[in-house]
């Protein structure tokens, strides 16, 4: 033992087995609190499983359009095949009863404000729920077992790489074990999990052999079993075939003695057993889908359906793609669509950037000591590194050709780069502070495993508040909609302060149903401009898809917080109307709504407005006339174009365009008065209208706010043409008390524009006036 591991003072097993214990310890957790079908494609993955249970057959491998449909069809059979052994009689063939789609599942959208469930739950279990929830959790501690077997395995690689540094070894195995993401993907329905235990096998036996040669039999046989197996579990799963040459010609090419002699028995036998022995074991599959489909690896039909790239994407892109994956590879959760807290993701990027620049710092030192091939550990280590190698190789091809990568598909290499970071980490420090950084590291690992689950996964998951009807919000702003007599909508609130493009609108809806409800309804939510148009809305069922309303309790009000998306080119300014309306099936098939005296609302009811400003600013526009006027304090007008505009008959329109600026947050809902007067002050014509035509009402007029808004002033025929003056000011319509013009001597509620003349060549202004 080196100075290094005096710390560690138990036995070298105790050590790996409290790893492994906090492991499992940590992997039921996730088992437990994630909830069924909402990791990554576990859905289908069990799909697979019923079918090889319930027909005693392998599946006939076509290719849907729709993902959902599609599934994992296309992989090989092993995992599922152990899981129909295992649990394929506790479930029934109407499982998929329980658990219907949520058809506006946000997946792989990590974006999306809600509906991260992939399917729906019923508010309380039932047979069918709890057969599937055992048979589910009963194979989710079957992908456990194969996961746990994986951390051993990556202890065992870094022990054999490193035999003198079991610090070291220990510190591989716990940032394997302790990856948010592995345990999340080891605590579920995945061929991912066996396919990384195989091919971890593989590279153990691999470095060893690099080592030591291994038996001249077993080995091989053994390597080209598991790496069949790994081929069966899944198609990455062939690449581990690759460690057999590449262990057995660097122990080759190691001795430098007799290796004519020695070049069969060392290198071309071993490799041929198992090569033999791998198609053996898995060759059928290949041969089966090459004579019934025409596809060897069953993958040509997918990646022209799936693929997302018409043209493959170049290096540096890829390369892009897949820095920006790293996340991934520590914690992206549900179907990639569930985020930590974004520190986490600096952190993680943060170590991981450290660590390959400090492994880097490693390699070229030990590149100057000129290392040797006769040195079995850098034999061993350059297994390792050429397994990382080739794992990252599928990666970059993948995410060149069909998808944007995930971190979780490095999995099987992950004992290898969790070595590579242990050595990263610590190739900066001295020998004194590597164990402690170690430590601190693992230490950190483990405490963001133990609180993603509580603090991330759950709640995205947690069912909506409900409360009783006495418990409402004193001041909630009561509507009382009935909805076709089986839903009232009591009330909502607008939590969102204003609307931005691209951003979203958080709404507050309390609903109330006094009957059990069969049919699930969608909310539907609109966002509605002034002339009508559509700025944004959301369709999702109640709750962002968390509470269908087929779960709904008689007499419960549920509190259902939704996030209404506004289109990226919604067009301000404009106080735009909330809409809500219910239906089933068709969009365009609503429920009536009625308010509390019985009276038709139609299919979709306002809930409200909010204030869209948009491009309210006028900065790169200048008045044609300054005109300076405070109202009230509140309101100040900069100035104003006047034009004249050519008529049919008569004397033609004005047209008017006043610049606003907003000094304080108004108190009421103004009109803006335009009274036309001769030289007697006589009114010959107005246009009275809020400001944009009522489209940007000024209660949602904010200080700083610069507003552009024009009037059109029909001139009645025959009317005077000289000596005109326009009158300006603001009143509330209902009092009809007006603004006053502050600091005006005397004191008005206006302000005179003119006097000016209409000519043929447009408005003319009194010289000596202006």
């Amino acid at each position: 033992m080196t100075s290094q591991d005096s710390l560690y003072r138990p036995p070298r097993w105790c050590r790996i087995a409290l790893v492994l214990t906090l492991y499992v310890a940590l992997g039921g957790i996730y088992l437990f609190t994630t909830p069924l079908f909402e990791t990554p494609d576990e859905y289908t993955h069990y799909e697979y499983v019923r079918f090889v249970a319930e027909n005693r057959s392998l599946p006939p491998l076509f290719v849907s359009t729709l993902e959902w449909e599609q599934g994992q069809l296309h992989q090989p059979p092993l995992y599922y095949t152990l899981c129909a052994l295992l649990a394929g009689g506790l479930d029934s063939p109407h499982w998929q009863d329980a658990y219907p789609r949520n058809p506006y599942a946000a997946l792989g959208l990590p974006e999306s404000p809600g509906n991260k469930n992939a399917v729906l739950r019923a508010a309380s279990p039932t047979l069918e729920s709890a057969r599937t929830t055992t048979a589910v959790r009963m194979l989710r501690a079957f992908s456990l077992v194969c996961s746990a077997i994986t951390v051993w395995l990556a202890h065992q690689t870094a022990l054999t790489v490193f035999p003198g540094r079991p610090c070291l070894a220990l510190a591989t195995a716990a940032l394997v074990a302790f990856n948010p993401q592995f345990l999340f993907i080891s605590a579920s329905v995945n061929n991912d999990v066996l396919v990384t235990a195989l091919a971890s096998a593989v590279l153990l036996l691999a470095v060893r052999v690099a080592r030591t040669g291994g038996h001249a039999y077993g080995t091989p046989l053994a390597m080209g079993a598991l790496a069949g197996l790994a081929a069966l579990s899944k198609i990455s799963g062939l690449a581990s075939l690759a460690l057999v040459p590449c262990a057995y010609l660097l122990h080759y090419v190691a001795d430098g003695t007799q290796r004519r002699e020695r070049l069969w028995p060392e290198a071309i036998r071993p490799t041929l057993l198992a090569s033999g022995t791998a198609a053996l074991v898995a060759g059928w599959w290949f041969l089966r889908n090459a004579i019934v489909y025409n596809d060897v690896l069953g993958m040509a039909q997918y990646t022209r359906t799936f693929a997302v790239h018409t043209e493959p994407l170049s290096l540096v892109e890829s390369l892009i793609v897949m820095y920006e994956a790293i996340p991934s590879y520590w914690g992206v959760f549900g179907w990639m669509n569930v985020l930590a807290p974004a520190p986490y993701y600096e952190l993680v990027t943060a170590l991981t950037i450290v660590a390959a620049l400090g492994l880097s710092l490693r390699v070229s030192r030990a590149w100057r000591r000129r290392p040797r091939l006769d040195d079995p550990a850098v034999r061993a280590g350059a297994v390792a590194a050429i397994w990382a190698t080739v794992m990252l190789g599928l990666i970059l091809r993948w995410t060149q050709t069909i998808a944007r990568t995930q971190g979780r598909l490095l999995f099987p290499a992950a004992g290898v780069l969790a070595l590579a970071m242990a050595l990263g980490i610590t190739g900066w420090l001295p020998r004194r502070g590597r164990q402690p950084a170690l430590l601190v590291l693992c230490a950190l690992l483990l405490v963001a495993a133990a609180a993603m689950p509580w603090l991330v996964i759950a709640p995205a998951y947690a069912a909506p508040p409900r409360v009783a009807i006495e418990a409402l919000p004193a001041d909630l702003p009561r509507l009382n909609i009935r909805f076709d007599d089986e839903i009232m909508l009591l009330g909502a609130q607008i939590l969102t302060e204003e609307a931005q493009p691209d951003g979203d609108v958080w709404v507050r809806l309390y609903w109330l149903t006094e009957t059990p409800l069969t049919t699930s309804f969608t909310v539907a939510l609109q966002l509605v401009g002034a002339s009508g148009e559509r700025l944004g809305g959301v369709d999702t069922l109640p709750a962002m898809g968390r509470y269908p309303t087929t779960a709904w309790s008689p007499g419960e009000v549920l509190v259902d917080d939704c996030a209404l998306a506004v289109a990226p080119d919604a067009a301000g300014p404009v106080a735009a109307d909330i809409r809500v309306s219910l239906y089933a099936g068709s969009h365009t098939d609503t429920l009536e709504a009625r308010d509390a005296m019985g009276n038709a609302l139609g299919g979709s009811v306002s809930i409200g407005r909010i204030r869209l400003p948009g491009v309210v600013a006028w900065e790169n526009r200048a008045p044609g006339r300054g005109h300076s006027a405070s109202f009230g304090e509140m309101l100040r007008l900069h100035g104003y174009d006047l034009t004249a505009l050519e008529a049919d008959s008569g004397t033609g329109t004005l047209a008017l365009a006043l610049y606003w600026e907003c000094l304080a947050r108004p108190k009421a809902s103004y009109t803006v008065f335009v009274h036309l007067l001769d030289e007697n002050g006589e009114r010959i014509a107005q246009g009275d209208a809020p400001p944009l035509g009522g489209a940007f009402d000024t209660l949602f007029w904010r200080p700083g706010d610069r507003v552009y808004d024009r009037y059109d002033i029909r001139v009645p025929e025959g009317s005077p043409t000289q000596d005109l003056t326009l009158r300006v000011g603001l009143y509330e319509p209902l009092s009809g008390a007006r603004l006053p013009v502050t600091g005006s001597q005397p004191a008005r509620d206006y302000v005179d524009i003119g006097p000016f003349a209409i000519t043929p060549g447009g408005v003319a202004f009194d010289a000596e006036a202006h």
